[in-house]
């Protein structure tokens, strides 16, 4: 078997090629809205977690608030899923991704109601572990090592505070989850482009 090697000039022209496909592929997930989905969550975990804290986990309040913030929250991303479907160039990838987080929705929904989670942490920690998880593959999805590993990171903390800083676990979800997906849209909408 004859081995041709590598000219020089060869690997840096297929590292251009790697450069540009990343480059491009980054661009489709901005311009697919992800950055869009990162804030608006973002901002409902604080107000929701921060609320949660505050008023009191079983607080009627807290359970308000959160549908308040939850339903308007999902309303808000069909409506930019169906804003920005124009920019998604795959005529079936823009709504297989809206199924499914639609389908994420239905079962999270099913699967906490079913569970019955003893406590409103325990309550909190399943739908943080299950948007997660919908983040995780979502990366996956996308071919997004920043989305899975983001997701994955943020399943690290949510343990963590869940584990050692009950007390404290729904504002910890509120700066670190919030915080952090805010933080990751405001990244991937400004360093994407």
């Amino acid at each position: 078997m004859t081995e041709y090697p590598i000219l020089p000039e060869e690997a840096q022209e297929a590292l251009k090629i790697v450069e540009q496909t990343v480059r491009q592929m980054r661009r489709a997930v901005v311009r697919g809205g992800m950055p869009h989905f990162l804030l608006l969550w973002g901002i409902v975990w604080v107000l929701g977690f921060g609320s949660t804290h505050f008023l009191g986990l079983e607080s009627p309040q807290a359970r308000t608030v959160w549908l308040v913030l939850t339903v308007p929250g999902i309303i808000v991303s069909m409506l930019i899923g169906w804003r920005l479907s124009d920019r998604v160039r795959s005529v079936w990838f823009g709504p297989a991704v809206g199924f499914f987080w639609l389908t994420w929705v239905i079962y999270t929904s099913l699967i906490v109601f079913f569970a019955q989670p003893q406590t409103g942490i325990q309550t909190s920690l399943l739908i943080s572990l299950f948007a997660m998880f919908g983040y995780v593959t979502s990366g996956i999805l996308y071919r997004s090592f920043f989305l899975s590993g983001f997701g994955a990171l943020i399943t690290v903390l949510i343990i963590v505070g869940y584990l050692f800083l009950p007390d404290w676990f729904n504002l910890w979800m509120a700066a670190l989850g919030g915080g952090s997906l805010i933080a990751a849209g405001l990244y991937m909408r400004y360093a994407w482009r």
